[in-house]
């Protein structure tokens, strides 16, 4: 079963606006490298409502030739339509994902029942032998599931056991105490309250790369329940997930700049539309990447 720190992929650009496949390959391969218990791609983080079609496909190859099998894969799946939500579904099957993660297709007035509906219809054209969750991030996009809803929809799939959540670590667990025992919540929000989602009942965090080496060895601690250590390493990398987590955009602005740092990345180039970076927001990403050190 799925459970720990599975890093989200950042999405790298080209000045040219193309996909930076070498830093793509990079990125990858560290999360590899840094022992992580999985590799998420295509979530909000990878900035996965610019791309097109084929930029999608071309990140998930990449993830499954680099981690050849050596560590789970989740794939986030969102399109701009049903059509194109297949398509992915077959890319996700295909490279043998271990868990599909679906995004709900928003469009105007969007409603929790219409999330609903469109999970329903959507889980129900997964391969019952693929696990299938769903993005519950009613916090950042203003919509989601009620409980009710989930629980109807694990008693209807028996493939849907994981959720993404995006939630405090209170509100998560007074979810997560209405599922049953092998609905596995798993949370992001790019690593805030990291001890405090495992005391809650997390199976696991899902953050992006910037500081998901600390994160590994917070779970770690946890697995040992040395709670203590685990909050002074938490405490220590705090005043970063702050800065970068002020929203989707400051994460996809500042957050990728200090992972790209820490790699060794000097230059980073925006996809539109986005926060136009600053100097002063320049020189706080190098000081946290400098205070979090290389990988």
């Amino acid at each position: 079963m799925l459970k720990g720190i599975i890093p989200m992929t950042y999405c790298f650009f080209n000045k040219n606006n193309s996909i930076d496949i070498s830093a793509m390959r990079d990125q990858i391969s560290l999360i590899k490298k840094l022992g992580s218990n999985g590799i998420a791609c295509l979530g909000l983080a990878t900035e996965v409502n610019k791309l097109n079609f084929l930029e999608k496909k071309k990140i998930i190859e990449l993830v499954a030739d680099i981690s050849n099998n050596t560590i789970p894969i989740i794939i986030t799946i969102y399109g701009k339509n049903i059509k194109e939500y297949k398509k992915l579904i077959e890319v996700a099957q295909y490279f043998d994902a271990s868990w599909i993660v679906f995004q709900p297709m928003l469009k105007k007035h969007t409603t929790n029942k219409d999330c609903y509906d469109f999970f329903k219809k959507i889980i129900g054209l997964v391969d019952k032998k693929n696990l299938v969750g769903i993005q519950n991030a009613k916090e950042y996009i203003g919509v989601g599931l009620e409980s009710s809803q989930i629980i109807d929809l694990y008693n209807k799939f028996v493939n849907f056991r994981a959720i993404k959540s995006e939630a405090s670590a209170t509100l998560i667990q007074t979810e997560i105490l209405k599922y049953p025992k092998n609905l596995k919540v798993f949370n992001g929000r790019g690593g805030q309250e990291i001890v405090d989602n495992f005391l809650a009942g997390c199976s696991g965090i899902i953050p992006t790369l910037d500081g998901a080496d600390k994160f590994l060895k917070i779970y770690k601690l946890m697995e040992k329940n040395k709670i203590d250590e685990a909050r002074h390493i938490y405490k220590k990398i705090l005043p970063s997930i702050v800065f970068s987590m002020q929203s989707i955009n400051s994460l996809i602005c500042y957050g990728k700049r200090i992972c790209a740092y820490r790699m060794g990345i000097k230059k980073v180039y925006d996809r539109s539309p986005i926060i136009p970076p600053t100097d002063f927001g320049i020189n706080l990403a190098k000081y946290h990447a400098k205070n979090l050190g290389k990988f």
